[in-house]
């Protein structure tokens, strides 16, 4: 299934107000992955205008199904 891959780029900065070191993540939006959101905000309609919210979304949606699904 070569068509199911996400290129994901990490790097560190820096927080302004803390000096604290965080990590950013970028998600390269292409490919399958690219079509696959393309269907869901042409069927959300107004509700997404772009990436951003929609990515949102499904990483907090995805992150609560786990924690449910491995709470003790």
């Amino acid at each position: 299934m070569s068509d199911n891959k996400i290129s994901i780029l990490s790097d560190k900065f820096e927080n302004e107000k803390t000096g604290e070191q965080v990590e950013g993540v970028t998600i390269m939006i292409d490919g399958k992955l690219k079509s696959m959101l393309d269907i869901i905000i042409e069927k959300e309609g107004s509700r997404y205008t772009d990436y951003t919210e929609l990515v949102k979304d499904i990483m907090f949606a995805g992150i609560n199904q786990y924690v449910e699904k491995h709470k003790r």
